[in-house]
C-alpha cells in the first residue's frame, strides 16, 4: 500500500510524577533522514528508536522530539546547592575575565540545567516506556501516511484517466489530421501552378506522413499509464518507480508534441504535460 512521505503524531505517557511527551512529523525526502531530539536520560535509547524508524519507515525527512517533564501537580522539587554552587564559581570566574557582562537573573539561574532536583524516574522503567511509545507513535503515524497515500493514489489515477482518454480521443482523429496535412501540401502546389511529377508528389507525402507519425508515442503513453496504475496498486513502496514513469510519460508528450503538423497536436501535447506535471507533483509526496 502506497505511504505518503508527510505525516504527524504524537504520544504521551506517565511514569510516576514525570510526563513523557513524543511528537513525530515527516515530510518529503529522496531517502530516510532521521533526526532524533531525547533528553540526557534516554540517550541510550538513540539506536533502539533508529532501529524501529527504520523497519517502519523507508523514506521521509523524519523528526523524533521526545521531552521528559515533572507533573505540573509536584510540589517537592528542591534547589541542587552542588550544582548552584558550582555554577557560581563559574559565574565568577566569567565576570572576572569580563568584567562587563550583564550578569544573569534568578530566572535564569533556575532555568540553567541540574539546579532543580528531584526523584528521578526509574531509568529501566523510562526506557521501556519510551521505546513502547515510540512503537505506538509510529504505527500512528504510518496510518496517517497510509491514509494520505490513499488520497493520492486516488488522485494519481483519476489522471491516468484523463490521459487514456485524451490519447483515445486524438488516436480517433489523426485520419483526419493525416488526410487535413496530405491535402495543405496538394493546395499548396496548385496554388503555385507549376509542372510536379505524380510519383515524386506521392513519395514526398509518404515521407511527410511517416515523419509526422505518432502511432509509437501514443502506444507508449497508453503502457505507461497502465505500468502507473499497476504500481500505484501495488503493496509496497511505488514512489521511486512512479517518478521515473513521469520522466517516460513526459518524454512521449514531447515527442509527440515535436512532431505537431496542426493545432490539435500541439494543444493533446501541451494538455497531456499539464497533467504529467500534476501528477508529478503528487508522487513526490509517495514514498
Amino acid at each position: 500500500m502506497a505511504q505518503s512521505m508527510t505525516g504527524f503524531a504524537s504520544e504521551t505517557v506517565s511514569i510516576a510524577d514525570w510526563n513523557l511527551s513524543l511528537e513525530c512529523k515527516s515530510v518529503n525526502s529522496r531517502f530516510l533522514d532521521l533526526n532524533i531530539k531525547l533528553p540526557e536520560a534516554l540517550r541510550a535509547s538513540e539506536a533502539t528508536i533508529r532501529q524501529k524508524v527504520s523497519e517502519a519507515l523507508n523514506r521521509g525527512k523524519v523528526e523524533i522530539n521526545v521531552r521528559l517533564e515533572r507533573g505540573e501537580a509536584v510540589s517537592d522539587l528542591i534547589v541542587n546547592h552542588s550544582r548552584l554552587n558550582a555554577l557560581k564559581v563559574a559565574l565568577a570566574q566569567i565576570e572576572k575575565e569580563f568584567p562587563n557582562s550583564p550578569a544573569p537573573s534568578q530566572l535564569d539561574l533556575l532555568m540553567s540545567p541540574g539546579i532543580w532536583s528531584g526523584d528521578s524516574p526509574d531509568r529501566d522503567l523510562l526506557t521501556s516506556t519510551c521505546e513502547q511509545a515510540v512503537s505506538s507513535l509510529l504505527k500512528s503515524l504510518v496510518e496517517m501516511r497510509k491514509d494520505e497515500g490513499d488520497k493520492l493514489v486516488s488522485l494519481i489515477k483519476d489522471r491516468c484517466q484523463q490521459i487514456s482518454a485524451m490519447v483515445a480521443e486524438y488516436r480517433d482523429q489523426l485520419p483526419a489530421l493525416r488526410e487535413a496535412q496530405r491535402q495543405r501540401v496538394v493546395d499548396r502546389l496548385q496554388n503555385l501552378n507549376i509542372a510536379h511529377d505524380q510519383d515524386r508528389l506521392e513519395e514526398e507525402l509518404a515521407f511527410l506522413a511517416s515523419k509526422a507519425d505518432v502511432a509509437e508515442e501514443l502506444d507508449r503513453l497508453d503502457a505507461h499509464v497502465t505500468a502507473v496504475n499497476d504500481a500505484a496498486s501495488g503493496k509496497g513502496p511505488c514512489g521511486r518507480r512512479l517518478d521515473f514513469l513521469m520522466q517516460e510519460l513526459n518524454r512521449e508528450a514531447n515527442t509527440l508534441g515535436s512532431k505537431t503538423t496542426s493545432l490539435v497536436t500541439t494543444n493533446t501535447s501541451v494538455d497531456l504535460k499539464v497533467i504529467i506535471e500534476q501528477m508529478r507533483e503528487q508522487v513526490q509526496n509517495l514514498e
